[in-house]
C-alpha cells in the first residue's frame, strides 16, 4: 500500500477508534463485575480522570471521535459534521464511535490524496496555539494525529488506572 495522507491518517485513526470501542466493551464488562448495591462502577469509570485538571473518560472518547471526523473532513476540504457532547453511558459512547466511523468511511482516499500542501482551516488552533494556517501535512503530523492519540491513550490510561484488565495488545489491536 502506498503511503499518503489518507493512509497515514484516516486508516490508522479508524483502526484506533475500533480498538477504543473494544476497550470500552472490556471496561463496561469490568464495571459490571464490580457493581454493588451501593455503587455503580460504570458511572465511576465514565467520570474518572487521570488527574484533577484533565477531562474524564467520557470527554476523552468524545474528543477522540471529534478528532477522527475533523481529520476526515478537513483533510478532504469539507466541514466536519456536528455532534453534541451528550453521551453519559458506555452505550452512548459506543454509538458515537459508530457514527464517527460511519462518517469517516464516507471520505474517499481520492478526496485527500495529493492535498498535503493545501491549507486546512485552523480557526480553533489560532485561539489555542496562535497558528494561523497549516497545510494538510502539517495539520496531520503536528496537530491532529498527536492530539487524537493523546486522547485515546488517556482514555486507555484512565481505564488501566482503575484496574480494567487491558494490555498493549488491546490498545494496538490486531496487527494482521
Amino acid at each position: 500500500m502506498e503511503t499518503n495522507l489518507y493512509t497515514a491518517t484516516i486508516i490508522p485513526m479508524m483502526r484506533s477508534l475500533e480498538n477504543l470501542s473494544k476497550i470500552l466493551t472490556k471496561a463496561e464488562e469490568f464495571a459490571d463485575s464490580r457493581k454493588t448495591e451501593r455503587h455503580d462502577f460504570r458511572e465511576a469509570l465514565l467520570n474518572d480522570r487521570l488527574v484533577f485538571d484533565q477531562f474524564p473518560l467520557v470527554r476523552q472518547v468524545q474528543i477522540a471521535c471529534d478528532n477522527g471526523k475533523a481529520a476526515a473532513a478537513r483533510l478532504s476540504g469539507a466541514e466536519p459534521p456536528s455532534m453534541e457532547d451528550t453521551e453519559k453511558t458506555f452505550a452512548e459512547l459506543q454509538a458515537r464511535i459508530v457514527k464517527t466511523l460511519e462518517y469517516m468511511r464516507t471520505v474517499t482516499p481520492e478526496s485527500i490524496v495529493g492535498r498535503d500542501e493545501e491549507i486546512v482551516p485552523t480557526a480553533n488552533l489560532k485561539r489555542r496555539y496562535g497558528v494561523d494556517t497549516l497545510n494538510g501535512h502539517e495539520y496531520a503530523s503536528r496537530y491532529i494525529l498527536p492530539n487524537f492519540y493523546f486522547h485515546v491513550a488517556t482514555a486507555y490510561g484512565i481505564l488501566r488506572k482503575n484496574g480494567v484488565p487491558l494490555g498493549k495488545a488491546d490498545y494496538l489491536g490486531s496487527l494482521t
